[in-house]
């Protein structure tokens, strides 16, 4: 396939998938999709309103994006989508093949039936959030936050249901069996009886799952990923990955794909080996690991460096010293700008103490706080260094 890591995006590696012909396609918090030419970013879409969540190979050559806008669109070879169309009020949790058409899983619980043209048909699914959702046989399979796993036509009429005894958070199939991912580190497996096995997996929670090649990979919050023989139900050693959380998988050629919170799509032989160059830049939770690990939440939406890209916000690189809501080409909540705050060690360590809603009024940013005065000085600290 190719010798070296992908490096093109600027947010953590949302979801990954590969065609027939092993060609690879991948979606970001940076808003971003990427089709992979070898090592190359051959293609590059970013006119999701958000995060891309979901991304699809599809039959004719084309794909398709979801994001956490709930727009669907459909990509030719153009730099603009084919069709783009808000399908969910929520974020679109997976997308599938559905006959010559696409389907899609939303958070609100309802999947969309999509024809190729106009708005699609829509099946209220599932009781809250769809976690997974993937074509099987004629139709599809989908499970959700309610503990169920369900068939259906391809027309949207259920045709089957199996309890669940733990919460999905990833599904994939190998047409016959279905493998799900679960918070409680276990990967369940489906036969077409019913019947579940479960594989041990992780103690922490596991967010992601592919199968490919005769094994199943999937990945957690520790930055690991485990391959899975389905059959004698073996799991390999777990492939440290440096990425933080695995949140997307994919095998193809022989090669298995990672997608974490450096942005990279690290690639690895399937006995574990690391294909690519890995690594990257310095790191910086050598120096201070504590404030690195009050920094793991931030990373979702901020970056540190000048050339990595924004985020859902803007890159954090030369912070202090600079008046809030001025970086050039971020486009900041109207709010910010009439604020009169410049980022120093007091005023980021007072917007974590009382927290962006009351601090920033008006702010996109999640209303996250760190309480302990001891882990904002450690934050700061790291911050100081990171960001020169």
């Amino acid at each position: 396939m190719f010798g070296q890591d992908l490096r093109g995006h600027g947010g953590p590696v949302r979801a990954l998938a590969a065609d027939t012909q092993g060609q690879v396609f991948s979606g970001s918090f940076d808003r971003r999709a990427i089709v992979w030419n070898g090592a190359v970013a051959a293609r590059i879409s970013g006119y999701h309103e958000g995060a891309v969540t979901a991304v699809l190979p599809l039959p004719d050559g084309r794909y398709a994006t979801g994001g956490q806008d709930g727009r669907v669109m459909i990509w030719g070879e153009g730099p603009q989508p084919l069709y783009s169309e808000t399908w969910h009020p929520l974020p679109v949790g997976a997308l599938a093949v559905l006959g010559a058409g696409v389907a899609s899983a939303g958070w609100e619980g309802r999947i969309a039936l999509w024809s190729g043209a106009g708005m699609p048909r829509m099946i209220d699914a599932h009781q809250g959030q769809i976690t997974g959702l993937v074509a099987y046989q004629d139709g599809l399979a989908s499970v959700g936050a309610d503990l169920s796993l369900r068939i259906w036509r391809a027309t949207g009429e259920m045709i089957a249901q199996v309890d669940l005894p733990g919460p999905p958070s990833a599904l994939t199939t190998d047409g016959t069996r279905f493998f799900l991912a679960s918070p409680d580190g276990t990967l369940r497996i489906v036969d077409q009886s019913g019947t579940i096995l479960e594989v041990a997996v992780s103690e922490r929670p596991l967010l992601s799952v592919a199968f490919g090649e005769g094994r199943v990979a999937v990945g957690g919050t520790t930055g690991d990923a485990w391959l899975v023989d389905p059959g004698t139900l073996t799991v390999a050693p777990a492939i440290a990955t440096g990425q933080g959380p695995v949140w997307a998988l994919a095998i193809t050629d022989g090669v298995l794909l990672t997608g974490g919170n450096d942005g990279l799509i690290r690639r690895w032989s399937l006995d574990g080996t690391a294909l690519g160059e890995g690594g990257g830049a310095s790191d910086p939770t050598l120096i201070n690991p504590r404030g690195a690990q009050v920094f793991r939440a931030c990373a979702v939406c901020h970056t540190l460096t000048p050339d990595d890209g924004a985020r859902a916000g803007p890159t954090l690189h030369g912070i202090f010293g600079r008046r809030i809501a001025s970086l050039p080409g971020y486009s900041y909540s109207e709010a910010l700008k009439d604020l009169d705050i410049i980022w120093t060690a007091q005023t980021i360590s007072e917007l974590f103490e009382h927290g962006p809603h009351a601090y920033t009024p008006g702010s996109r940013m999640p209303d996250q706080r760190v309480p302990s005065e001891e882990d904002r000085r450690a934050l700061i600290q790291f911050l100081e260094n990171a960001t020169r």
